[in-house]
């Protein structure tokens, strides 16, 4: 598997938008002997990459600072989704001291991203023992509407119930789910989550309205503390006005100080077509559509080297 890395300077753009001054790109490669077997990067946490395999019977951990590699057997299913993260030993908070056996794999059934509500359905991966377990009586009986984030060890995700809206926060510690505020209960089509320098959440609403897309960004007003509710401010809306083709947003990034976000978005009903969006406030929509690989999907993260062994 190859990952192709940019870096945009985006403090060179004021008030034109133009990504292809100070923009550059690196390519990493993945060197293992079964490089080829890897799909792409499902989750991330404190520099560890998670990447589902092509044959959907494993599950790899990737530092790409150290080369370092896991393989994880998985049972062949339909549709499993995963988050990666770690519980902190006698609430120790601080990064230097978190010791690989820390970390974990959160795994649920596709199927409780449905009105179903399945429930029973959460597995624990341990590094510390190499193996799976189920957690019992945690079910939140909601709909699990995104994929997890991982901010500070936990998983947030956007989930709702037959009432309302709102953000789930699994803790790996205390391996308990937890109910937070949502910022706005509008009638959205797709809402995504991401994380804002390891500090604070942001979430992505969008909705299609005849062929008009309008993206809104919440971003959480102070830095996320473990024993406090969510708090949310509305930090950019990105009006698209009319389309040709209409995308679904994956994943983003956001840069409070220069007021921008980076999305990437799957084009509906063509296949291998991504598009990369740059919206900073004042400034007119940038887009670029790009091929992508075969059952992959371009996933934006924002990597921070690490050294952790596993």
């Amino acid at each position: 598997m190859n990952t192709l890395v940019h870096s945009i300077n985006l403090r060179g753009i004021q008030n034109s938008f133009d990504p292809s001054i100070g923009v550059e790109r690196k390519l990493y490669e993945l060197k293992d002997p079964e490089h080829d077997k890897i799909l792409g990067i499902i989750s991330h946490c404190d520099g560890l990459l998670l990447c589902a395999t092509k044959d959907k019977t494993r599950l790899v951990v990737w530092n790409p600072c150290t080369g370092q590699t896991r393989w994880i057997q998985i049972k062949n299913v339909f549709k499993n989704s995963y988050v990666l993260g770690y519980g902190n030993n006698n609430n120790n908070n601080n990064n230097n001291n978190k010791s690989c056996d820390n970390y974990k794999i959160l795994t649920y059934d596709y199927f409780l991203r449905s009105p179903a509500y399945s429930l029973g359905k959460f597995k624990i991966y341990e590094f510390n023992s190499d193996s799976w377990r189920i957690l019992d009586d945690i079910s939140p009986v909601c709909f699990i509407r995104s994929n997890g984030v991982n901010l500070k060890g936990n998983a947030y995700f956007v989930a709702s119930d037959k009432e309302s809206k709102f953000i789930l926060k699994f803790d790996f510690t205390t391996e308990r789910f937890l109910r937070l505020s949502f910022p706005s209960q509008n009638d959205d089509q797709i809402a995504v989550l991401s994380v804002v320098r390891q500090e604070k959440l942001a979430l992505l609403q969008q909705r299609f309205d005849t062929y008009s897309i309008k993206m809104n960004i919440w971003v959480t007003k102070t830095k996320i503390d473990a024993d406090k509710d969510l708090s949310w401010s509305n930090f950019l809306v990105v009006d698209f006005g009319k389309v040709t083709l209409t995308s679904e947003p994956l994943s983003f990034l956001v840069d409070e100080e220069n007021k921008m976000v980076v999305c990437s978005s799957k084009i509906r009903h063509i296949e291998r077509k991504t598009i990369i969006y740059f919206a900073k406030e004042g400034i007119q929509v940038h887009q670029e559509i790009a091929q992508k690989p075969k059952g992959c999907c371009s996933f934006l993260v924002s990597y921070v080297p690490s050294l952790v062994q596993f």
